[in-house]
């Protein structure tokens, strides 16, 4: 029997992916991975198919609400001592209307890295942090500060800036409260970093890999980036290694240092809800084995006994980074749960660099991203 697969890729995942030759000797079920991409590039995928020719795919909390055409509730499918490990709070992201949809991978929140052969602190404000990366600014070798420039990466640097702003995107009503001071100064300090040279002229071009590789390479001075890269950072080829700290975000206007994050997920397709041997592989990319593993490169993982195990084997420098982790998590802000998000974040990110390049002013930007949210909204509820 053939599982067919279409998984997320890059440096934070495809490492699991080599254990799966261990599963296939172990269990006779043979694993094809018909698709591999980027979130962005796997989500437009499945979202074309007439049909999902697929068992088992990657998918995200925030992501799911949107697939649920073709996703399968697991609750029939596993039995309660089998999700007891995993982190209650991120269960519940992964249930929609009551049903659980998908299974954790990991936590997904970003730490400031910042370089300490540059920056003899961590910036305790984001004045402090524009303050730093112009000090350290010496383009084109060294930027100062790095993030996203596309797609969901630079919609997330927005949302956590304009919420540590004041700002509201999603309040209860999902009409957005974004144009007020909170809104201008999160637009603001992107076009300052942009506009100042304090990121590459081509961030507008980056998604997160990108930005991890100029980071690694010695190319800036800080980055906001997510655990998963760490592994990468502190190998022995790194020219980074050794030479970078973690940090907290810094605090914005309202006094708040807020992360965006939801978890990475595994979920069955309906097809794959039916095959005893999809559900033999989502127990598999779950399991506390493979959790570990990704742990000790560096991701978040989300069963308790596994958290307990990597900070009980990890060394004081290593404990103090899960420790500043799950100060992060704290500080976590969520996207509703709506079946049009996706198209939140792609409408979206696309104002948001037009108003950090200067092709459109703050207040401009403001109020169309504002009408943007209303109309996807009204279209979810059938207005």
């Amino acid at each position: 029997m053939t599982v067919r697969a279409a998984f997320i890729s890059g440096p934070m995942y495809d490492a699991l992916y080599q254990r799966l030759a261990a599963f296939s000797a172990s269990t006779g079920i043979d694993v094809e991975i018909a698709y591999q991409g980027d979130h962005p590039a796997l989500n437009e995928h499945l979202a074309s198919l007439p049909s999902v020719p697929y068992d088992l795919v990657s998918t995200h909390t925030k992501y799911a609400p949107s697939q649920l055409s073709f996703l399968a509730p697991l609750d029939g499918l596993l039995a309660a001592d089998e999700v007891a490990d995993f982190a209650p709070r991120l269960l519940d992201l992964a249930r929609i209307d009551s049903a659980i949809y998908a299974l954790p991978r990991n936590v997904d929140v970003r730490l400031l890295h910042y370089r300490t052969d540059l920056i003899d602190h961590a910036p305790a404000t984001w004045d402090e942090l524009v303050a730093s990366a112009r000090n350290a600014n010496n383009p084109p070798g060294v930027y100062g500060f790095l993030f996203p420039g596309m797609e969901s990466g630079l919609f997330g640097t927005f949302y956590e800036l304009a919420e540590m702003g004041g700002a509201e995107l999603f309040p209860p009503d999902l009409v957005p409260q974004i144009q007020n001071e909170g809104g201008r100064w999160a637009l603001n300090l992107l076009r300052v970093c942009y506009a100042e040279g304090l990121v590459p002229p081509a961030i507008t071009g980056w998604h997160y890999d990108k930005v991890h590789d100029c980071f690694r390479a010695g190319g800036a001075a800080m980055v906001g980036d997510w655990p998963g890269y760490y592994a990468d950072y502190c190998a022995a080829d790194s020219p980074v290694a050794g030479r970078f700290a973690l940090a907290r975000y810094p605090v914005g206007p309202i006094g708040k240092s807020l992360v965006y994050g939801g978890s990475h997920t595994f979920a069955l397709t309906q097809r794959g809800a039916a095959n005893p041997e999809a559900t033999e592989l989502l127990r598999f990319l779950t399991a506390p084995e493979q959790q570990l593993d990704e742990a000790r490169r560096g991701s978040v993982p989300v069963r308790a006994s596994v958290m307990q195990a990597i900070q009980a084997e990890a060394p004081a420098e290593e404990l103090a980074r899960w420790q500043t982790l799950e100060a992060a998590i704290e500080g976590v802000v969520i996207p509703p749960k709506f079946a049009r998000y996706p198209e939140v974040e792609e409408v979206l990110w696309r104002t948001v660099q037009a108003a950090m390049t200067g092709d459109i002013a703050i207040d401009a930007a403001l109020a169309q991203m504002t009408e943007q949210i209303r109309e996807i909204v009204a279209g979810e509820h059938g207005g």
